[in-house]
Order: structure tokens, then sequence, then C-alpha cells
């Protein structure tokens, strides 16, 4: 997909991070490609790494966006993925845009066992997060459910990934990870979204 000849500057941005921008696919609008440049690519071949390996392990890409394949040019390289669209075919609120609305109470319980989902399928598969921020979480509402979905930051960021390899202990730094983000983040978040519904 990726050559010297074809531009990324017409290309729709989605997202920027410190080491790669996120962009719909020009060919297919489902799916999405982040690319780094290859001297600036730590995250990029970490995630790379990471996606074959659960490949490999026959792991449902369902609260995860699912992995295509590496994309590379002699400049640039990147991960082809799913991209993650509500049912009108735009982009979900991620976690902080969604508790930032006024929601009602019904919305905040889905949202809450949205979340729990979320966690029960990363200890059910060990998938482990290295980077549970609100903005890597995407939020879909459907009619019988909220779905929550980690979108970036996977992947062990230690040199020998341990975790990702020894089940128990990857369930061990998931659970981890959740606590002190669900304390220090959502929690509070989640506080103050209550506490700006009517009475």
């Amino acid at each position: 997909m990726l050559s010297p000849e074809r531009e990324t500057s017409e290309w729709r941005v989605i997202g920027r991070g410190d080491e790669r921008i996120c962009y719909q696919h020009p060919d297919d609008p489902g799916r999405c490609v982040k690319l780094s440049r290859r001297e600036k690519a730590k995250q990029t071949r970490r995630e790379l790494r990471y996606f074959r390996r659960l490949k490999r392990r026959g792991v449902p890409f369902t609260l995860i966006p699912e992995f295509f394949g590496a994309v590379e040019d002699a400049e640039r390289i990147g991960i082809e993925q799913a991209l993650i669209l509500d049912e009108r075919g735009e982009l979900p609120p991620n976690a902080g845009e969604y508790l930032a609305r006024p929601l009602a109470p019904a919305q905040l319980e889905r949202f809450r066992a949205g979340l729990e989902a979320l966690r029960d399928y990363l200890l059910a598969y060990n998938v482990i997060p290295c980077d549970l921020v609100m903005s890597n979480l995407l939020v879909l509402e459907r009619e019988d459910a909220t779905l929550v979905m980690l979108i970036d930051g996977l992947g062990a960021s230690e040199a020998i990934p341990l975790a990702e390899h020894v089940p128990w202990l990857g369930r061990q730094k998931i659970r981890r990870k959740w606590k002190k983000f669900m304390k220090k983040t959502l929690m509070p978040r989640l506080e103050a979204t209550q506490g700006r519904q009517p009475s």
C-alpha cells in the first residue's frame, strides 16, 4: 500500500501521538493505518510483534481492533488495523469525551458493564495493556449494551516481556494496571459525571 510515490498528505488524520500518526485507510474506510518514521518506531515495532503473537495464539479481536498486518516503505513503518466506527460510520468518543457528556443513569450502568467486560476479556486472553489511558478506550453505544474497546497501547513494554509468555504473570500485570487506572483516572471522572446528573 505504501510506496515512495504515495504521499500521505491527503489522507484523513484520525489521531496523533508522540511517535506516529493514525490515518483512515485511503482505500478502505473501515481500516486505519498507524505510521511511524523508521527512526522513531519503537512503539510500532513492539505492537507489530505483539499483534502477530496474538494472531498466532488465536486471540479473538472482539474488544481490540483486528490486525491485518504491517505496512512499510523506505522511510516509514506502520500497522494496518480495523478502524472502530459507530453504527453511523462515525468515530466514537473516547472514554474521556464520553464521560464529559450528560449521561443518564442507565448509560452509566451500561458503561460500567462495558468496562467490566473489557477487563474480563484482557484477563481471559492475557492481552497486556501497556498504556491504559482514557484516550485509548473507545465507547460504542449499542441498542442493548455499551462496548468499551482498547484501541492502542498494547503489549508489555519490558525488554523481556515475561507477562506475555507466562499467563499468571500476565494476569497479575493486567489486574495491577487496571486497579491503578480505575482508582487514579476513571473513578474520579465517573463520580464527577454522576455528580452532574439532575436530582
